[in-house]
């Protein structure tokens, strides 16, 4: 009898836990060489998703699940917050009013308080165009996407020379703009489960994972040691053409191979664990909003220093406060609307298997 992997991949699963953890990271403050993370961190978020990207689908189903699972926890987080603002701000009529209008118009002024709420949009933006493009075909939707990420690298640099004031990507509503170049990534990261799967399903894992450490080591290597410009995506900026997004495609490729290999076959005999894992990816879109909320409040409250100590404790209670209070909110009823995932009878459920 011939043996095959299971279908379900969770070493992938876990890589998606793995970019969310990297997204708090990044957001708990500078430390040195921390180009080293963002030159493929936000990149890998976006081409993760364009890894569970399904052909096929209507333009109208495509946006009401992405109305169900991006847009309405990001209305429900904006009342949240819009409500933290105002009791944590209480006193202060014109920061509160200031906060509201920039959080809820987004752009490039966007309040802090809405940290990372621009990755949602952006990313059902970006999810949306992708459908929008797919009956004309691969190569015109490749055209697009780079044409662009060509336009965020040139609106940049007026940027940067002092000929525009803001970004013209970046400063629109929700940065709905910048789903235009990280569609780019959604493609990057469909073509990279093209590629790559099949090689897992067929060749030794040991060679595919290697092969991914020395893709990580290479691409972190030259990051290292040249100039290249790590990304800010955020602001619109994509680094040093072509080379920083190479580096973010090639750093991706390796740690997929690495999570679903060694990774994925590492976790088969833990269903626990795996079990963990599973909750944990839906917690995904209530730990974007969450961490930016504790985040602020450390910054507020006397652990906003640079130094190591202070990030790290940052890092670590973001981290524990956002994950926890997820896996609670997707065992109510409010799972749907905070997370946009379906509720869980119980934290963690072995599934049994005959």
């Amino acid at each position: 009898m011939t043996t095959t992997r299971p279908a379900r991949n969770v070493g992938i699963d876990l890589l998606r836990v793995f970019s969310i953890v990297m997204v708090v990271v990044g957001h708990a403050g500078y430390f040195p060489h921390a180009e080293l993370l963002t030159i493929w961190r936000m990149p890998l978020f976006f081409m993760l998703s364009g890894f569970f990207f399904t052909p096929g689908r209507t333009l109208a189903s495509e946006f009401t699940r992405r109305w169900d699972t991006l847009i309405i926890p990001y209305l429900a987080w904006s009342v949240i917050i819009s409500a933290w603002i105002i009791t944590v701000e209480w006193g202060q009529q014109g920061v509160i009013l200031d906060h509201l209008h920039t959080g809820w118009m987004g752009g490039a002024r966007q309040s802090i308080f809405w940290m990372a709420a621009w990755f949602i949009t952006t990313l059902a933006g970006a999810t949306l165009l992708r459908r929008f493009l797919e009956p004309l075909g691969s190569a015109v939707v490749w055209t697009v996407a780079i044409l662009g990420v060509l336009t965020s690298y040139a609106c940049y640099r007026l940027v940067i020379n002092g000929i525009f004031e803001t970004h013209p990507l970046v400063d629109t509503p929700l940065r709905l703009g910048l789903a235009w170049p990280v569609m780019f990534y959604l493609l990057a990261g469909e073509t990279l489960r093209k590629l790559l799967m099949p090689l897992v399903r067929k060749y030794s894992s040991h060679v595919l994972a290697a092969l991914g450490v020395v893709l990580v080591g290479a691409g972190l290597a030259i990051t290292y040691t040249t100039p290249v410009r790590a990304h800010y995506i955020q602001v619109g900026d994509f680094g040093t053409i072509v080379a920083t997004p190479l580096i973010a495609i090639a750093v991706t490729a390796g740690f997929i191979l690495i999570f679903a290999t060694w990774v994925n076959d590492g976790l088969q005999n833990f269903p626990t664990i795996q079990a963990g894992v599973s909750r944990l990816v839906r917690t995904g879109t209530a730990v974007v909003f969450i961490h930016g909320l504790v985040l602020v409040w450390m910054h507020q409250n006397g652990f906003g220093d640079d130094s190591l100590s202070h990030l790290l404790l940052r890092m670590g209670v973001a981290l524990i406060i956002s994950f926890i209070i997820g896996l609670m909110i997707n065992t109510t009823s409010a799972s749907r609307l905070l997370s946009g995932a379906p509720r869980e009878s119980r934290f963690f459920r072995v599934r049994q298997t005959s």
